[in-house]
């Protein structure tokens, strides 16, 4: 049977006796009314926000507006939109939540705020998690230092713009995270996600996630009034689901619509997983996540190909120079734990996971890719060049069955029992 893989801009097809697949796992089908109206309606009725009967209530002079950078498909402009005539009647400032990602370029500025970047362009912040002033709000429990940008303490009250899914150590994107990582300083991201590599730190994780609990702990310190649009978003960027209101209760709605639409269900585990990034291939870094999911469909000691054109490099390089400068995935684990950086935490958990068990390998980590051979093969990535021979050669090796994720980087594989 043919099946076409995601790959950049185009599909790499693979063709592969049916009787070896397991299943092929890709979001689930849901409904999508109006997408303005989903809005519109969770706007109208927040969430334990008693003073607001809307969120015209609530906008005034001195609102800072928080929204999401352009790695996530959060649909900011069409949000504006709805709100353009409250938005407009106030003088509000912007703040793109980039936490410790580069800067947004102009044509990503355009994709992220549509027509009110030229109207509205003075009023824009991005964040630098390096240089932009912060002020403390106090420590965590954990020990992190609760620092934002200086913004959040000059605003009357604030808004935050976000969307929720699966996260593969966060337990979900969206809510909490507008404020950490999106608005706090690069020592207080890096604290909080020191965690990433403990117990709990997992996909659809909430309930002791020491990433999730810090972060909440975190926003609870803000003297400031929330109001929150948490949005749920189907396998093609619509609204599925909205919720708006109280920044705790908003997100946990939409965490469990999440779940409906990335979480799928699998009757057993493979020898071989085929995990496609896009549309979140565009670098090594963003990629791994999609090897974070893979890997929940993987037997121990089976295959994980990893399909990311990757056009943009590796990304960040914290992780990747850590990665590639140590001899072995089980020195790279000791690394981390001797001292993290940020950025060590992804190179941990891809160490982790091809690390050894009494000298034999608990997974083959293999990709198809843009990159060169010589910057794979430096972080215990093996190299293929055809996605066809890649997994031909898998089933050889393992003699058993695949699993393919079709939107790695989303869907959450969940072993039925």
């Amino acid at each position: 049977m043919k099946i076409d893989i995601p790959y950049g801009d185009g599909e790499v097809t693979i063709d592969i006796e049916k009787e070896r697949l397991n299943k092929i796992l890709a979001p689930n089908e849901v409904e999508v009314k109006d997408e303005k109206e989903n809005i519109k309606n969770a706007l109208s009725d927040p969430i334990e926000m008693q003073r607001y009967s809307d969120i015209s209530d609530f906008i005034k002079d001195g609102t800072l507006i928080i929204v999401n950078d352009a790695t996530r498909a959060t649909p900011t402009s069409k949000v504006l939109e709805v709100m353009r005539e409250e938005i407009e009647k106030h003088d509000v400032r912007f703040i793109v939540a980039r936490g410790s990602h580069d800067d947004p370029n102009e044509e990503e500025y355009r994709e992220i705020f549509g027509n009110f970047y030229e109207t509205h362009r003075e009023q824009i912040y991005s964040h630098d998690a390096e240089e932009d002033p912060m002020v403390k709000n106090g420590e965590t429990e954990r020990e992190t230092p609760v620092k934002f940008n200086s913004l959040l303490s000059e605003a009357k009250n604030v808004l935050n713009i976000n969307s929720v899914e699966p996260h593969y150590f966060a337990g979900y994107t969206g809510g909490r995270k507008s404020f950490l990582p999106g608005i706090a300083s690069y020592e207080t991201i890096e604290n909080n996600h020191s965690h990433a590599l403990e117990e709990g730190a997992d996909a659809l994780s909430l309930e002791g996630n020491p990433i999730h609990e810090d972060m909440i702990e975190a926003v609870e310190m803000i003297d400031k009034e929330i109001f929150s649009l948490n949005l749920t978003l189907d396998k093609d960027n619509r609204v599925y689901h909205a919720s708006a209101g109280d920044w705790k209760r908003s997100f946990y709605r939409e965490a469990e619509k999440a779940k409906e639409v990335f979480a799928v269900g699998l009757e057993k585990k493979s020898d071989v997983v085929v995990s496609a990034a896009h549309p979140m291939d565009v670098n090594l870094y963003q990629s791994a996540k999609a090897i974070e999911n893979g890997k929940l469909a993987l037997k121990e000691n089976g295959t994980l190909i990893l399909a990311a054109k990757c056009p943009q490099g590796i990304g960040p390089k914290n992780f990747y120079e850590l990665l590639s400068s140590i001899d072995s995935p089980e020195k790279t684990v000791e690394k981390v734990k001797e001292g993290y950086r940020l950025g060590y935490h992804k190179a941990g958990r891809i160490a982790d996971l091809i690390s050894c068990w009494d000298g034999i390998e608990k997974t083959q980590l293999w990709a198809v890719t843009d990159l060169d051979e010589e910057t794979l093969n430096s972080v215990f990535i093996t190299p293929k060049q055809k996605l066809q021979s890649a997994v031909e050669d898998a089933l050889e090796k393992t003699g058993g069955d695949f699993t393919v994720l079709l939107n790695g980087c989303m869907v959450v594989p969940e072993l039925e029992d």
